[in-house]
C-alpha cells in the first residue's frame, strides 16, 4: 500500500511527470497533500514514486503526512472497467491504521455519459482526483432517496469548485435510468457494499479519502 504525503519544496511547485523524469503533465503546490501508490523507480539520479496512471514525482520532495498516516482511510482507484452503461468502477480499499486492507468494495461517481472528473460545480461529472478529509470521522448519517439511506461528508484538501461531496449508496446504480450514477458524489452500487462501507466507517473512523486514476 502507498501513503498520503505532503509536498515539501522551497516554495515553488512540484512537477508531476508522465514517466519517471519524463514530460511535465501537472504541478503540485508546496504544502499540498497527495497519495503515492507505493510504486517507486530510480531514474536520472532520483527515486520517483507514482501518484497514479502517468503521474510521477521525485520522492525527495514528499514527506509522510503526520495527520493522515497511522489512521484508517478509504483509498479509491478508478479502473477502466465499466458498469450500467458506462460508469467507471472505482476499486475501493478500506484500510485500517496499520495500512492493512480490511475490505474492498466497488463504487461509482458521476453520470454514465459524463465520466471525465471535473472541478466544475454542477457538472454531474465524477469528483476530482485527490485527497479528501472526512468531515465527521466515524459518522454515517441518514440520507433519503438517491442517497440510499447513508451519508458521510468529505471535503477536498485542494482547490476546486466542487462542494457538498460525500460517500453514499446509489440505489439506481444497476437500473440504467436517469438516476443511475451520482451528481458527483461517491457511491457504492449494492446494498451489500453499502453495509460494508458503512460498517468500516463506523468501526475504524477513517480520517482521509483518496481518489486516483489506476
Amino acid at each position: 500500500m502507498g501513503y498520503i504525503a505532503t509536498v515539501r519544496t522551497q516554495g515553488d511547485t512540484l512537477r508531476v511527470r508522465s514517466t519517471p523524469n519524463g514530460e511535465i503533465v501537472d504541478y503540485l503546490s508546496n504544502g499540498s497533500l497527495t497519495y503515492t501508490t507505493g510504486e517507486a523507480i530510480a531514474a536520472a539520479g532520483r527515486t520517483w514514486v507514482s501518484l497514479g496512471a502517468k503521474q510521477w514525482v521525485a520522492s525527495d520532495f514528499l514527506v509522510p503526512a503526520p495527520n493522515a498516516n497511522g489512521k484508517a482511510k478509504v483509498i479509491a482507484m478508478r479502473t477502466s472497467t465499466t458498469m450500467s452503461g458506462g460508469l467507471r468502477i472505482y476499486q475501493t480499499h478500506l484500510v485500517d491504521g496499520k495500512n492493512q486492507i480490511i475490505k474492498t468494495v466497488r463504487a461509482v461517481s458521476g453520470r454514465a455519459n459524463k465520466q471525465t472528473p471535473s472541478d466544475t460545480a454542477g457538472s454531474q461529472a465524477p469528483l476530482p482526483f485527490g485527497v479528501y478529509t472526512f468531515d465527521k470521522p466515524g459518522s454515517v448519517e441518514f440520507a433519503p432517496g438517491e442517497f440510499g439511506g447513508v451519508w458521510s461528508a468529505v471535503t477536498p484538501t485542494f482547490q476546486t469548485q466542487r462542494s457538498g461531496l460525500g460517500i453514499h449508496y446509489d440505489p439506481s446504480a444497476l437500473k440504467q435510468d436517469a438516476n443511475t450514477g451520482t451528481a458527483g458524489c461517491f457511491a457504492t452500487p449494492t446494498i451489500e457494499e453499502r453495509e460494508t462501507m458503512s460498517q468500516f466507517i463506523r468501526t475504524y473512523k477513517p480520517t482521509h479519502f483518496v481518489v486516483f486514476e489506476g
